[in-house]
């Protein structure tokens, strides 16, 4: 039987497979969105356009009205916000939150300071200067009104989000070196970080199984891909589907900042055993087959400054500062060796 469908940023990197994937289960579907991401955007079939601001309850309730869906899915806005608004018009209200609600998970340089993989039921933090410290707070409003039957609750714990157009690819640093042919990178800790990744349709299919399968009410899901790649194995795969080849010169993750964010980042890999388990969650593309579609995008289609999010910039005298650096370390190994020679 189709449902009515509300999708509240539905032209994002996940948000067009989300409505896609609602709409090939037959699904009625209506995109809330501000506008600014329209242009790429297409849908494989017609959906209703709404449009407001998420982030203002004024708007929003000007924009919804009086309507009512069967499920919601809220994958930006002010989460609580909202959350308040569709109180009672929605069965379902799906709330996309993130890995950083986990008590240690944003750390800078890998330290092995957090258990892994890290499950759903694992400390959150909500003393973090930051909004992460307000997404748990989030998260628990949601299952409060889950309780008190103003709908029934989901929530998604997003990763790190890669694939078209998505706003914060750190796999941009390896292409971007592939297209200025760049015959070095600087490999913070020798690229042996695994952070939790997520390519945007495998992300969004857990949203759509949230969104519909009955086990998921009340429940909290990590998403991402099922395997995690290393920093330097996402860089040689995208060199090997880019046809160039580079030098990885491995250099502790505290000498250098800004060149390869993904390296940068220490360790953190969710559990997504409950996914598979409750929901029968499985990538609907590898992780390696993932990186290199995301690797031939970015090279076709190369983002503007504007468009990538702070932490996936690169800065403009990189390579100078890169070159540098790999002098100074190839110097000191040099000089470490011959002692250990003599």
């Amino acid at each position: 039987m189709s449902t009515r469908a509300l999708v509240v940023g539905g032209t994002g990197p996940t948000g067009v497979h989300i409505v896609d994937f609602l709409l090939s289960a037959d699904h009625e579907v209506t995109v809330f969105s501000s506008g600014a991401h329209d242009e790429g955007a297409h849908f494989a079939g017609p959906v209703q356009r709404i449009y407001g601001n998420a982030r203002d309850e004024e708007s929003v309730r000007a924009t919804i009205g009086q309507r009512e869906w069967d499920v919601a899915i809220c994958t930006y806005g002010r989460l609580r916000m909202l959350a308040d608004v569709l109180a009672g018009r929605t069965g379902r209200f799906v709330g996309i939150t993130g890995q950083p609600v986990y008590r240690g998970a944003a750390r800078r340089t890998p330290d092995g300071g957090i258990a892994l993989p890290v499950p759903e039921q694992a400390e959150r933090q909500y003393d973090a200067a930051d909004y992460t410290g307000q997404v748990a707070k989030g998260e628990d409003q949601l299952f409060a009104q889950h309780d008190r039957g103003d709908f029934q609750a989901v929530v998604v714990r997003y990763p790190g989000v890669y694939g078209p157009r998505a706003p914060v690819n750190h796999e941009w640093a390896v292409v971007k070196r592939v297209l200025d042919r760049r015959p070095l990178m600087l490999m913070p800790h020798d690229g042996l970080s695994y952070f939790q990744r997520g390519y945007s349709e495998n992300v969004a299919w857990l949203v759509a199984l949230c969104a519909t399968r009955p086990e998921a009410s009340g429940q909290a899901f990590n998403a991402g891909d099922e395997q995690v790649l290393s920093a330097r194995r996402v860089a040689e795969v995208i060199t090997d589907e880019l046809g160039w080849e580079m030098e990885f010169v491995g250099v502790p993750a505290d000498l250098v900042r800004g060149v390869y964010p993904l390296a940068e980042k220490a360790p953190l890999i969710l559990d997504m055993a409950k996914a598979r388990s409750l929901l029968g969650y499985r990538d609907r593309v590898p992780v390696e087959e993932a990186t290199r579609r995301t690797a031939r995008w970015l090279a076709e289609h190369p983002p503007r400054e504007d468009d990538l999010a702070i932490g996936a910039r690169i800065p403009s005298d990189v390579y100078e500062v890169e070159d540098r650096i790999a002098r100074a370390w190839r110097a000191a190994e040099a000089q470490a060796r011959a002692a250990l020679a003599s």
